[in-house]
């Protein structure tokens, strides 16, 4: 499978793309095209130009949680497909309302809107986009609680049972894409590795949301340090101190947009 990064919060030095505090990649597997999420606005699809990859000619489009920083792209990426057709890909809750500190975080596009372009394939079980890759659906907590982030329509704590990651099943164990891991890193890892038959974490890419050194973290670096993770490559939510941590015990990749993974 080949990865690219198409929005990050960071950038590389003398590679020319733009960057958001979103994320967003395109994977090539098994004959097929994977959007995975499409960060705030368009910059995604910029980047993916000047990368010469055909990001709004996906077979499937990936959602991995409602928050615009995954979803605010998806007006672009719909103006940009012409007349394709593709699947969408999420957890049925994806769309519900959501705030943070009473602004609106949720995605700016609606079901109903999205279902006049795309195909919607909203499921709370994991769903196969290859042979090999998975999407995970709605993640149990099984390592972890999971920590609400915000909260919904009718003021409740949003346990975010709409964040999910993408799961590939490589020769030396499960690589995993994620977006944002509000489900927990250490339930996102367990749950692949049930999902995919694996023992093993080969690698991890995406965004931890692990903001400071805190027991939290503390608790998920110790996790992913016991698994003895083969590849770390933290970005877009997964806070400079933590990464400095990980570091010390771990061996870590530096993501920015551009960055490509080949994985077997």
């Amino acid at each position: 499978m080949k990865l690219t990064v198409l929005t990050d919060n960071n950038t590389y030095i003398d590679r020319y793309f733009l960057g958001e505090p979103a994320f967003s990649c395109f994977l090539e597997t098994g004959g097929r095209r994977v959007l995975l999420d499409t960060g705030y606005s368009d910059v995604f699809l910029k980047n993916a130009g000047k990368l010469g990859l055909p990001a709004a000619d996906s077979d499937f489009v990936v959602l991995s949680h409602g928050h615009n920083d995954h979803t605010g792209g998806l007006r672009p990426l719909m103006a940009a497909m012409g007349d394709r057709r593709s699947a969408l890909v999420a957890h049925p809750a994806v769309f519900e309302s959501k705030f943070d500190g009473g602004e609106p975080v949720g995605s700016p596009v609606t079901a109903e809107e999205l279902s006049e372009r795309f195909d919607l394939r909203l499921s709370a079980e994991p769903v196969w986009l290859t042979e090999r890759l998975v999407f995970l659906g709605e993640i149990p907590e099984l390592a972890e609680p999971r920590m609400p982030v915000g909260t919904l329509s009718d003021g409740s704590p949003d346990r975010c049972l709409d964040d999910s990651a993408l799961a590939y099943r490589g020769e030396n164990g499960v690589y995993i894409v994620t977006g944002c891991s509000h489900s927990g890193i250490c339930n996102i890892a367990e749950y692949a590795k049930q999902v995919t038959g694996q023992r093993r974490v080969a690698g991890i890419l995406g965004g931890f949301h692990l903001l400071e050194r805190d027991r939290r973290s503390r608790r998920a670096l110790e996790y992913l340090e016991r698994e003895a993770v083969g590849e770390l490559w933290p970005c877009h939510c997964t806070g400079f101190r933590v990464r400095a941590e990980m570091a010390r015990t771990m061996d870590i990749g530096e993501v920015g947009v551009g960055l490509e993974l080949e994985w077997k």
